[in-house]
């Protein structure tokens, strides 16, 4: 084992007991599966925000983003950045139509937008699939990136022995919080980990053989510290990135950043005290996410390139650890094993009380055993996040590589789906047929574009999701129709934006409806403001930490963001509270 000094010790040690007595006070009573799975909606947009970065932040980010930055530079990271367009899409259209639905679960969306037989198969089938199949892959690769991080802090140990202790304490305190009591214990391991990575950047740097951040630049091609791709090999090629920016935001289905919200991030959204905190909550999740945290792990990663020139493709992530090995002052490595930990627990808990709640809500309580006590199905949903937990170990010990081509898969295969997900806000028209429709037509168009005609990635993305989009919208006038009772009721209840609803108003001439008007206008300066703010922040950061680029750009670009988003957010907030 690498030798730790007692600060070490003292800063791995604390973090676990702060983590309980956060626990002591934060946890679930556990009267309810509403309490459980949605903290009975009385989460602060703070504390939900914060949540969501977190679940984001897992052990193997880090890693990811040091793999990417070695590969293709900083402009590589545009791969991810590129979500943040869908993610301010969600804050400013979708967020308070997520909370307007008063649904447990996104799932439970399904049956307060659709109607019949064909409604409670997608959201069974869509519980079975998301709750535990692609809820598994994601922990079998948190699981994987703990199986490298480990040996880096004990090298005499048993990595798949230590990895099972976590998955317990986990399991553990995640059966004992509720969806509460894990979102205030994310906010204390997010700080943990982001003040970590800030620390660690710093002494990076200075080592000496670095010798800050002028000498850096200076050791590195020139090419990995561009922000934006510039064509060249060794960068981000131009035609992906603006497949990236135009497309695939929209197009595919990733944790994290589903088109029109979803998942974990629309339960922490529906977790929340009212619209407000909606909003706000995820506007915060999307700037900590993509403005606040990246630079750190940038840093670590450019300093790693420099000291570790020659590992491989698949070793390279590791980069971002071996830094740790050049003389760190005392307690560096304790606090980073922290950090690993907390960044590891956040997202483990969060996905396993997100699993369950899909299974538990959509699954089990409408369709399998219907009217039994809530004490029942939170057994049910223990029972469910520990055979989660068992199957994901054994996933990252002995069915897993790399999820690189997991993830690029992911994105292929699903890329008709997200287009559905926005629009059945906005078209009456479109019904659970529609979304089923979409299921089945994504992978089959990723066979004929990707694997039959080997179009290459992203260009299959963009194939698939166009062809996708347009067959969908003539299916719609093929399809049947949900009923009109429960469109109109879902249109009342959340009160999305009327143009595109005026068709089903005209078939009940008789009905007086109330139109509702969004201000679409708003969520769009809004989006775009915070465009601006993040990627004008972004760049302005990269201006002043090389000492190139236009400053003088970056910094009006940041601030008319920081105008625009502020304006918005103000006359929203006006809105709700009427």
């Amino acid at each position: 084992m690498i030798a730790f000094h007692f600060l070490d010790f003292l800063f791995f040690l604390i973090p676990f007991i702060v983590i309980i007595l956060i626990l002591l006070r934060f946890r679930s009573k556990q009267k309810s599966t509403k309490e459980y799975f949605q903290a009975e909606g009385s989460l602060s947009w703070f504390v939900a925000g914060t949540a969501m970065v977190a679940t984001t932040f897992a052990a193997d980010t880090p890693l990811a983003v040091t793999e990417i930055i070695r590969g293709q530079g900083i402009a590589g990271n545009w791969i991810w950045w590129y979500m943040s367009i869908g993610g301010f899409v969600t804050v400013f259209f979708f967020s308070k139509l997520w909370k307007r639905s008063g649904a447990t679960t996104d799932l439970e969306l399904i049956q307060l937008r659709y109607s019949g037989k064909e409604a409670n198969f997608l959201r069974g089938f869509k519980a079975v699939v998301i709750g535990f199949l692609l809820n598994l892959v994601i922990l079998g690769w948190v699981n994987l990136a703990m199986l490298k991080i480990i040996p880096v802090f004990f090298p005499l140990w048993t990595s798949s022995h230590i990895l099972i202790y976590l998955l317990l304490f986990g399991v553990f305190y995640t059966s004992i919080a509720g969806l509460k009591g894990i979102s205030y214990i994310d906010v204390f391991q997010f700080f943990l980990a982001w003040m970590g990575c800030i620390l660690f950047a710093y002494f990076a740097i200075n080592l000496p053989a670095i010798g800050g951040l002028d000498d850096l630049k200076s050791k590195l091609d020139g090419s990995k510290i561009l922000f934006f791709p510039n064509g060249t090999s060794g960068t981000l090629p131009w035609d992906h990135f603006l497949i990236l920016l135009t497309v695939l935001w929209w197009s595919s289905w990733y944790p994290g950043s589903e088109p029109g919200g979803g998942g974990y991030i629309a339960q922490r959204i529906l977790a929340t005290k009212n619209e407000d905190a909606a909003l706000k909550g995820s506007l915060w999740f999307v700037i900590a996410h993509y403005f606040v945290r990246p630079w750190p792990w940038i840093l670590v990663a450019l300093v790693s390139l420099f000291l570790y020139p020659n590992l491989s493709e698949v070793e390279s992530g590791k980069g971002f650890l071996m830094v740790l090995q050049e003389g760190m002052p005392n307690g560096m490595l304790g606090l980073m094993l922290s950090a690993f930990l907390a960044a590891y627990l956040s997202t483990l808990a969060t996905h396993l009380n997100w699993g369950a709640s899909y299974l538990v809500n959509d699954l089990w309580k409408p369709m399998i055993e219907k009217g039994r006590t809530d004490s029942y199905y939170l057994k049910v949903s223990y029972g469910i996040q520990i055979l989660t937990a068992i199957s994901s170990y054994f996933l990252a010990v002995y069915g897993m590589e790399t999820i690189k081509g997991a993830w690029v898969f992911l994105l292929e295969a699903s890329s008709g789906i997200g287009f559905i997900l926005i629009a059945r806000w906005f078209f009456w028209r479109i019904s659970a047929w529609t979304e089923i429709l979409a299921l089945i037509l994504s992978p089959i168009l990723y066979l004929l574009f990707s694997v039959y005609l080997k179009i290459e990635f992203p260009y299959s993305i963009l194939y698939t999701s166009i062809t996708a989009s347009v067959l969908l919208i003539l299916s719609t006038y093929i399809l049947p129709i949900t009923d009109r009772k429960v469109l109109i009721e879902f249109y009342e209840t959340t009160k999305p934006p009327f143009f595109f609803w005026k068709g089903l108003f005209q078939e009940e001439p008789n009905r007086t409806q109330t139109i509702y008007h969004n201000r679409l206008g708003i969520s769009l300066l809004g989006t775009l403001s915070d465009l601006c703010f993040v990627f004008g922040g972004l760049y302005t950061v990269q201006c002043i930490l090389w000492k190139e680029g236009f400053l003088f750009i970056g910094i009006p670009v940041f601030l008319l963001g920081l105008v625009g988003l502020y304006l918005s957010i103000n006359s929203l907030q006006d809105r709700s509270n009427h």
